[in-house]
């Protein structure tokens, strides 16, 4: 049985691990340093394999249930309680500690690597003090007998395990219940406007205004402060040797010129303009260390602008790239066969687009990839998004009326409990857990993206992911697994699971232990109503916290509704013009620099390109 349990976990360790990385790296930029690549792949590894151990463990308690031998402790069940207890440490070491720190030393202006670490120790030394606080506090309390604690736990590092643990869990408890709230409403409302263009395309084109003055803000701002860093370079006074003010100002013109690239390339082409005279916001006088420090500071602002802007652009591009798509699927402008034999169409993913050119080499792979293409496009689509919006709903409904009675142990509405009353085969078990626990974690993370307090990051396909994003994602996903975890394992009412015996440590806790987690939940069902009827963002906008407001919520209907989206539809038609015109010219550069160059060979550069299929040559002439 130890042997099976170990054959389950590493292979489910593996599989996890090798689609984690293959992901990050569509996503990662290849300037991404290894440490923090690493970081941020081990620790959507630790999420995702919390995620997947908990069928396993729900399995393992239903089993030793039916088989009578609750007080019999299986060796496999050892493995699963070690496994537990390692995964969750270390995850929680990663997201609330590791993370953090590293996202700092990434955005640090210091020149060195000492002076970036401690700045990035610094800037986080608020949140180490308080914890030292809380902790200290937690310390005395418990060596001094307070509450009884110290005998109920055991002794007092348990104790402040325990703390630490339902401090944890009740911070991971109200994102969940927050981010829940929204999209257990927002997700299946979202599929099934997909399934008709038109709605969708509205709610696009009321966000498309804000996002495109966003977008435009930060390409401002880091125009701003690459005038105010070239101001700062032209003031260099090269008669006075400084090692340290001599490195200052060679980083910062290597961050400059990438800066500039970054401008260069989101501007299409239009560099920012010279301002030699415009003065800048550093103290010329001082001594040359704090020169220096002032130019880390600049240094900083340099490379967060850069950051900022790239995430604007990517999440404008992907805005542009949906309508678009949306479009033409309304229009019924379906791809022709040449199309997706590019993988041009919409654009064509990094790995959509490379796949597309494989499989459409072959004559008959092509043809048949086109004819499923226009069937799914045509006819199967806007019915699976509806039986997918279906299936949500209901997948929500069930988890909702479970949490509006998890409070209670004598009865309860949650339809999810009635699947784990008797012992099912292994398969059915785990089909049966991961269903409704990865709609849970997709709605909670589908809405960390979708709300405006998380900024600009995100995950960016073909390679336009920063590290600090990559960092964030990861850390977001460590702190919501094990929360989510438990709280569907109160939901579904399993009792003797490995992950409930170690998170069981915080019942003793005040206020955040038991009583937290069985009654906090039942806000879920408030904010569903407050999404399903439209008036959340009314109530956040009341209350003066336009931050907590999602960007995909309901529009409102108001008298200039229309004036919104006719201007949002004339920004998505100008993309349209404009990357038409970017493709035009491509073709018109390739074709002055291939004059020359016979129809034949052209074609063949194209195929071994992998442009156009193998069979291409033979049909062009």
């Amino acid at each position: 049985m130890v042997s099976d349990g170990a054959t389950f976990l590493l292979c489910g360790t593996a599989a996890v691990g090798v689609l984690s990385s293959f992901l990050l790296q569509q996503y990662a930029q290849r300037e991404v340093n290894w440490l923090s690549f690493l970081t941020s792949l081990l620790g959507f590894v630790m999420s995702f394999g919390i995620i997947a151990l908990i069928p396993y463990d729900v399995w393992e308690a239903l089993t030793g249930q039916a088989d009578q031998a609750g007080n019999i402790e299986r060796p496999s069940q050892v493995l699963v309680d070690t496994s537990w207890e390692a995964i969750y440490w270390a995850t929680s070491f990663l997201c609330w500690l590791l993370c953090p720190v590293l996202m700092e030393f990434e955005v640090a202006g210091d020149f060195t690597t000492a002076g970036r670490l401690k700045t990035s120790l610094r800037r986080n030394a608020v949140w180490y003090v308080l914890y030292m606080i809380a902790g200290s506090l937690i310390l005395v309390w418990v060596f001094a007998g307070g509450g009884g604690i110290l005998v109920s736990t055991g002794g007092g590092l348990v104790a402040l395990a325990a703390w630490c643990m339902a401090a944890s869990n009740a911070w991971g408890l109200l994102l969940s219940t927050f981010l829940m709230g929204f999209g257990l409403v927002a997700v299946p409302r979202h599929l099934w406007r997909l399934a008709a263009p038109g709605e969708q395309l509205q709610t696009l084109y009321s966000q498309a205004i804000a996002m495109d003055e966003a977008r435009l803000s930060t390409q401002f701002e880091l125009q701003d402060v690459i005038s105010e860093a070239r101001t700062e370079l032209a003031s260099r006074d090269t008669t006075v040797w400084d090692t340290k003010l001599e490195r200052a100002f060679t980083m910062l013109q290597v961050t400059l010129e990438e800066c500039e690239l970054i401008h260069c390339e989101l501007t299409n082409g239009a560099r920012a303009p010279r301002e030699e005279n415009r003065g800048g916001r550093l103290q010329r006088g001082g001594d040359h260390s704090t020169r220096v420090d002032l130019l880390a500071q600049l240094h900083r602002a340099l490379k967060q602008a850069g950051l900022e802007a790239r995430r604007a652009s990517c999440r404008w591009n992907d805005l542009v790239q949906t309508c678009l798509l949306l479009e033409d699927i309304e229009e019924q402008m379906f791809p022709s066969t040449v199309e997706l034999a590019s993988g041009s169409w919409q654009g064509g993913g990094c790995v959509s687009g490379f796949c597309a050119r494989t499989i459409c080499r072959w004559p008959l792979a092509r043809t048949c990839w086109h004819s499923l293409m226009m069937l799914w496009l045509r006819t199967l689509r806007p019915r699976v998004l509806r039986v997918l919006a279906g299936i949500c709903a209901v997948l929500s409904a069930c988890i909702v009326l479970g949490q509006l009675t998890m409070f209670s142990n004598s009865w309860s509405f949650s339809l999810l409990s009635l699947l784990f009353q008797k012992e099912h085969g292994f398969g059915l078990t785990q089909l049966y857990c991961i269903l409704p626990l990865s709609y849970m974690v997709c709605t909670a993370y589908w809405s960390v993206f979708r709300l405006k307090i998380a900024g600009w990051y995100g995950l960016y396909p073909n390679h336009n992911t920063d590290t600090a994003s990559l960092l964030w994602c990861a850390s977001i996903l460590a702190r919501l697994a094990a929360p989510l975890c438990y709280h569907f394992l109160l939901l579904i009412r399993v009792k003797g699971t490995a992950f409930q015996a170690m998170m069981g440590q915080m019942n003793v806790v005040p206020v955040l232990g038991k009583s937290f987690n069985d009654v906090f939940p039942c806000l879920v069902g408030f904010l569903c109503v407050c999404n399903l009827l439209n008036v959340y963002s009314r109530l956040v906008q009341l209350c003066g916290l336009d931050a907590l407001e999602f960007e995909w919520g309901a529009t409102s209907g108001g008298g200039d509704m229309g004036d919104l989206l006719a201007e949002g539809r004339r920004l998505v038609e100008r993309e349209r013009r404009r990357l038409s015109e970017d493709s035009l010219l491509q073709l018109q550069s390739r074709s002055s620099s291939e004059q020359l160059i016979p129809l034949r060979l052209q074609i063949a550069h194209l195929i071994d390109d992998g442009t156009l299929p193998n069979d291409w040559n033979s049909l062009a002439t």
